[in-house]
């Protein structure tokens, strides 16, 4: 076994006995402390899915959103301002800084904490409810061409989508997927351009799931039951490689 499936064996099952997977485990203080962190991982997403909504919750997050668009919409104004009354000095200025942040933009993904990233996932879910609604049969091929397009691709399905389309979260472009499953409807948002710290959980009046992150960014994984949640993030673990 080499070390990337061992990392794969660990992520979808750090339970597993296999005598192999428990072989190259030992082989190393990391192998160990990686298990022991899934394991850790595993046990908090059973703990916290289970855990009731705190009242109020959805008020707070809509208050907390037109408080972070007013002063979004401040900015906006001061800088347009600005622009206006120092735009000879500021054009020059304002090309290199373009392109240079383009240029990071397309080498490498954004790094944000993953508490901020959770709360702009429940947003974006929020406010794209259409995609619940869609009843199509996305053939694995049209999937694999819009993960080409971030240097992805699949060795094997998913389950049976019924949406797939280009989503924007956060300010960067990902990939918005829903499956029908014996569950219900599980929504995944596969965020190749965001890469966060650590895992969280993602939860509030009406939505539960996890965000984590990956070889290339970060996955959320949000549905009503926990058995969908699980295989799921099992079935995209196995099957989603990074190529670029």
């Amino acid at each position: 076994m080499d070390d990337l499936e061992f990392r794969k064996t660990a992520i979808i099952d750090p339970d597993n006995q296999d005598p192999e997977f428990l072989q190259k485990k030992q082989q190393s203080q990391y192998n160990r402390r990686f298990v022991i962190e899934q394991q850790a991982f595993k046990q908090q997403l059973a703990n916290t899915i289970n855990i009731s909504t705190p009242e109020n919750l959805a008020d707070r997050i809509i208050l907390k959103q037109q408080l972070g668009q007013h002063k979004q919409q401040s900015q906006q104004q001061s800088q347009k301002q600005y622009k206006q009354r120092r735009h000879w000095l500021m054009a020059g200025i304002a090309a290199v800084f373009i392109i240079t942040f383009t240029s990071r933009l397309l080498l490498s993904p954004t790094i944000i904490e993953s508490s901020q990233l959770a709360q702009q996932v429940i947003t974006h879910i929020h406010d794209d409810t259409h995609a619940l609604n869609v009843r199509m049969d996305i053939p694995k091929s049209s999937i694999d061409t819009m993960l080409a397009s971030y240097g992805g691709k699949l060795s094997g399905p998913v389950g049976n989508v019924s949406f797939l389309g280009h989503c924007i979260v956060g300010g960067h472009t990902g990939i918005h997927l829903v499956l029908d499953t014996s569950y219900g409807l599980v929504t995944v948002l596969i965020l190749p351009k965001q890469s966060i710290n650590e895992a969280a959980v993602l939860a509030d009046n009406s939505l539960k799931g996890i965000l984590y992150p990956t070889q290339k960014g970060s996955i959320a994984i949000v549905a009503e039951h926990k058995q969908a949640i699980e295989t799921t993030r099992e079935k995209i673990n196995q099957n989603l490689n990074w190529i670029i």
